[in-house]
Order: structure tokens, then C-alpha cells, then sequence
């Protein structure tokens, strides 16, 4: 099932520069360009945003699997930095487990040259507009 959000809900995503690329079959891919104003004293893009973006990757990926109308919030993310993060990134989010209520994804966060820059475990829960 193919559910890509409309942006137009999301200044969020927006002000960050984020963009869902895919959002299916309980996996989604999220992009972050380059941007000067996400960056810390170092150029690295600050962790926050990589957080923001690992988290954005797992919420689609859950919703991907939940049907339509339906959303996701995070309950709990676990993240691991494991390389400073420079230039342009992409978020890989994989539901692990799903359920009707709860479910369990983990994203991976890519550089530019496909090397991972960190990693999170999220609990969702999935959220249904009234009498679904």
C-alpha cells in the first residue's frame, strides 16, 4: 500500500527540508539535504535532526502498514550516533513488528556515500480516525 503524506500537513518536515520519497508496505525511505541551518559548530548536522529524521522514517514506515487515515506517534526511540553525519541524508525505516495498536520499527540513517550514521528501535502507537 502506497500512502505518501501530504506535505502540505507537514511544516514540519518542511521548515526541516524533509522529503518522503516512499512510504510502503511497511518501509519508507526519508531525504534530508544539505543545509547549512541544521548543522552544529562543527558542519555536522546536528544530532536533533538526525533524531527528527530517524524518527520521520520510522512514523512512515508504521503508517505504511496501518491503512488509510491512519498515523503513528512515537512512544519510545532508542538511537545510536555512530559516525559524525555530513552533506545530504537518507532515513531507511522497516517495521519489524506490527499490531493494531503498537509497533516496532527500526531506521537506519545513510551520508551521502551510503555509509551508516546512526541507527534507532522505535515503539509506535497507530492511530485511526474515529470508528475505524
Amino acid at each position: 500500500m502506497s500512502d505518501l503524506p501530504d506535505m502540505s500537513q507537514r511544516a514540519f518536515y518542511r521548515l526541516l527540508g524533509l522529503r518522503i520519497v516512499e512510504a510502503a508496505d511497511g518501509r519508507s525511505l526519508i531525504e534530508l539535504p544539505p543545509n547549512p541551518e541544521t548543522t552544529n559548530s562543527r558542519g555536522e548536522v546536528h544530532g536533533g535532526v538526525q533524531v527528527t529524521l530517524l524518527d520521520a522514517a520510522l512514523i512512515n514506515a508504521a503508517r505504511s502498514t496501518a491503512g488509510p487515515g491512519a498515523g503513528a506517534m512515537t512512544v519510545t526511540i532508542t538511537t545510536s550516533f555512530l559516525a559524525p553525519a555530513q552533506g545530504a541524508l537518507q532515513a531507511r525505516g522497516r517495521v519489524v513488528r506490527g499490531g493494531r495498536r503498537l509497533v516496532t520499527a527500526e531506521a537506519t540513517l545513510f551520508d551521502a556515500s551510503g555509509e551508516p550514521v546512526a541507527q534507532a528501535l522505535g515503539t509506535l502507537r497507530v492511530t485511526r480516525p474515529p470508528g475505524s
